[in-house]
Order: structure tokens, then C-alpha cells, then sequence
């Protein structure tokens, strides 16, 4: 059995007669609908005296999200958990998909493509192409639509809520319930912090994708993104920090690529081979070519170490090289505005956020070609105190997360490509 967790809130009820419509009309018909009313929210009795669907009543929380839809888990029965916003609605076939995919045992979460439409006017929202987006004709009760097709699963749609799985979302019950359900305490960014989760403790082999438009998307003024953006945009950059390298080194291990810590004989990432001048797994002078075969490595971590070596171009070039297809470069590096890229006296090159542009953005790697031959998108570059002792001592650092733009991930690649 499906069960179908929607939690009711007064903005969203009016909706609900339609959502249940919807659910009427689906093919799958072993379903069961776990309703929350709360912070106004009332389900009309001509839903709540159906067999089929259960209501209960959590005036207390006010909105907190993740606690609510943890909630609706606790009273379902289903072997399968499948999110459905009351102002939203699925297509007759969602369940039935759904439930096709579950069949694999391996399996322990799915999502689909979904279409967003405005209340009213039925005109169809679409994301833009620049972010990475497609798209295709959607036809649905008269009505055509943009299906806004997601990507298949992987670290670098996880890594921010702008890309990650997006409605239908289903999880396999005991799934959800090992790894502890949506996190109570989080009243937005609570779906992609579980799909992080999900990530990491089953993979891409774990998750599916169904490339079909499952789920219709209702925008209206009282939408949680147009209320809570500000909140959002916090919340976002927050999983970033909590979850990006790690579902990195998750997609490089699944991918059976390699991992490298450069200059890792102090403080080394775990599970990470070391490359250093001495005392490392690998002894080597990264001055030189660095000794890895091409496209065989996931993650690089550079901490505290490119500004040891001489010629930037030949370590952005040498990490590209060894990069596979969407590896990932991850740098941490003092900057140039403030002290401590220059106090040090084996510093040989130095670095601050705008030298970042040369390696990612086409405006400014004209200026260091045929030289420089790499590709990188950026994913997050920052300037920021790594403690209390840095900031106290003037000692800002550049953190650039970058990912290797090479076939097949350019073909399709995620997110904003700058070169």
C-alpha cells in the first residue's frame, strides 16, 4: 500500500478538494491519504468520511514542516511514503509508477519530473535553460504545460535545493525510518536535507528517477517559496555546507573513481590517498605532472597547498587533467585580502576569490589561453575565516568548490556554466 502524507494548513485547504479529486483518479487504487490539519487548516468531511483517509489534528507545531510531514509518517500504514502538497495534484498514473519502481528491491527512493502551473490562468512556470534546466510539452486536461525534466541522480543535483529531486518524491517506508525521517526541527529546506540523506546512505543505485511528468505544481500567493524565500535562501546555503562534500566523495566512491588529498601529510581527509613531498601514500612533486592517469579521480581536496606551487595554471591544468567527467576540485587557499598569503615564506603563489575566474569563466580564461586548457564550473566560491584565531589575526581564505566540465556531464551539466 501507498500512503499519500499531506500536511493542511489554512492557505493550502481551499485546494484539497481538488488534490482528493485527483487521488480518486488514479490507476493504482491501494492507497491510503494521511492528513495533519494544523495552523488553520480544516479537511472538509465529504474527504475525511472516506475509509481511506485518515485525519488528525496538530494545531501546536504552527508550521514547522518537517515535523509535520514526520508526523503523517508515523500514522501510515504503507509500505511507501509518497509526498503530496494540499494545494498540488498527481497525474492519474503517479501511483502506479510509483509503485512500478518500488518492484526493485534495491530501491529506497524515487522521484519524477513534475510541471508547474498559476492558479487561474493555467499558464505553465518553466525554469530557465541557463541553470541547466529542460524541458518538454506537458498536455493535461486541455491544458499544455512545461515538464521540467530532472536529472538522474548524483552529487551534483543533490548539492542545492534548486536542482535536487523534485515532487513526486516517494520513499520506501523502512527506508525513510533508518534514516530517521524529515528532520523535525527544519520548517523549509526539510525535503532536500532528507534527499541528501537518502544520498548518502544508499547512493545513486538507491534512487530513481522516472522520466515522466507525475506531479502538477500550483502556484499561488501564499505559496511557502514566495513567503519564506529569505528563510529559503538561508536554509539552502546551510545544507550546502552540511552535505556537499560529502555526497561528492559518495558519487566518486559509487563511481569507483579515486580520491586525493594534495599535500595531505597534515590533516588529510579520511579514506583519502595522500600526495606530498614525503611521509604521504604517494611521494611526488606536484611542480611536475602529477602521477595519475586521466579522468581517473572523483575528488581532489587542496587544502593549504596550492599556494606552495609555483605555476597556478600547471596546478588548475594537472587537476583538470586527472578530473573524471564532473569531479570534483575542492580548494581551500589564505587569500590575498589578508595576511596570510603573503606570511608565510614558502608561499610561491597567491590566490583571492577573483583568481577564480580565470579557470571558470570565459571572459577571463582567453587571457591565460592556449596556457590554461581546463574546464571548471563553479559550484560555491567564498571568502570567509575559517576561526576565531584567523579572523582575529587578519587571515581570510578563498573556499572554491569546482566541478570538471568533460563529457558526458557537459552535455547536460548542472547548474550555471560560465566557460
Amino acid at each position: 500500500m501507498i500512503s499519500i502524507l499531506t500536511p493542511v494548513h489554512s492557505s493550502s485547504a481551499p485546494y484539497l478538494t481538488e488534490a482528493y479529486d485527483a487521488l480518486l483518479a488514479q490507476t493504482h487504487k491501494d492507497w491510503q491519504w494521511v492528513l495533519c490539519e494544523n495552523n488553520g487548516g480544516k479537511v472538509p468531511d465529504s474527504i475525511s468520511q472516506d475509509s481511506r483517509v485518515l485525519v488528525f489534528k496538530d494545531e501546536d507545531i504552527k508550521g514547522i514542516i518537517g515535523r509535520l510531514k514526520r508526523l503523517c509518517a508515523t500514522k501510515a500504514n504503507g509500505d511507501i511514503l509518497v509526498e503530496l502538497d494540499a494545494d498540488d495534484l498527481l497525474t492519474e498514473d503517479a501511483l502506479m509508477e510509483v509503485a512500478k519502481a518500488f518492484e526493485d528491491t534495491a530501491i529506497a527512493m524515487v522521484y519524477s519530473n513534475s510541471a508547474e502551473f498559476h492558479q487561474d490562468t493555467w499558464e505553465s512556470n518553466s525554469y530557465s535553460n541557463y541553470w541547466g534546466w529542460k524541458s518538454r510539452d506537458f498536455e493535461w486536461k486541455g491544458h499544455t504545460l512545461k515538464e521540467m525534466i530532472s536529472w538522474e541522480p548524483s552529487a551534483h543535483m543533490m548539492r542545492q535545493i534548486f536542482w535536487a529531486p523534485n515532487h513526486i518524491r516517494a520513499w520506501r517506508a523502512r527506508d525513510y525510518w533508518a534514516i530517521d525521517g524529515h528532520d523535525q526541527s527544519m520548517h523549509v529546506g526539510d525535503d532536500h536535507d532528507l534527499c541528501c540523506r537518502f544520498y548518502l546512505s544508499f547512493g545513486q543505485r538507491g534512487i530513481k528517477h522516472i522520466d515522466k511528468c507525475l506531479y502538477l505544481y500550483r502556484r499561488h500567493k501564499l505559496n511557502t517559496h514566495i513567503q519564506e524565500n529569505a528563510h529559503i535562501q538561508e536554509v539552502t546555503a546551510q545544507n550546502y555546507l552540511k552535505y556537499s562534500r560529502r555526497l561528492a566523495i559518495k558519487w566518486a566512491s559509487d563511481n569507483k573513481l579515486r580520491l586525493i588529498d594534495l599535500g595531505g601529510r597534515f590533516g588529510a581527509w579520511e579514506n583519502f590517498e595522500t600526495v606530498d613531498l614525503l611521509d604521504a601514500d604517494i611521494v611526488a612533486n606536484l611542480n611536475e605532472d602529477w602521477p595519475f592517469e586521466d579522468n581517473s579521480v572523483g575528488v581532489i581536496n587542496a587544502s593549504n597547498i596550492v599556494e606552495h606551487l609555483k605555476d597556478p595554471i600547471h596546478t588548475m591544468n594537472e587537476a583538470y587533467r586527472v578530473l573524471a567527467p564532473g569531479g570534483w576540485l575542492f580548494i581551500d587557499v589564505p587569500s590575498t585580502d589578508g595576511r596570510g598569503a603573503f606570511q608565510d615564506p614558502t608561499h610561491v603563489s597567491f590566490w583571492n576569490r577573483n583568481s577564480f575566474w580565470y579557470y571558470t569563466n570565459s571572459n577571463y580564461a582567453k587571457y591565460i589561453k592556449p596556457s590554461y586548457k581546463g574546464r571548471f564550473q563553479e559550484s560555491r566560491v567564498v571568502t570567509y575565516f575559517p576561526n576565531d584565531f584567523m579572523k582575529e589575526n587578519e587571515i581570510p581564505f578563498v573556499q572554491a568548490d569546482l566541478i570538471a566540465l568533460k563529457a558526458p556531464y557537459s552535455d547536460w551539466p548542472v547548474g550555471e556554466v560560465l566557460i
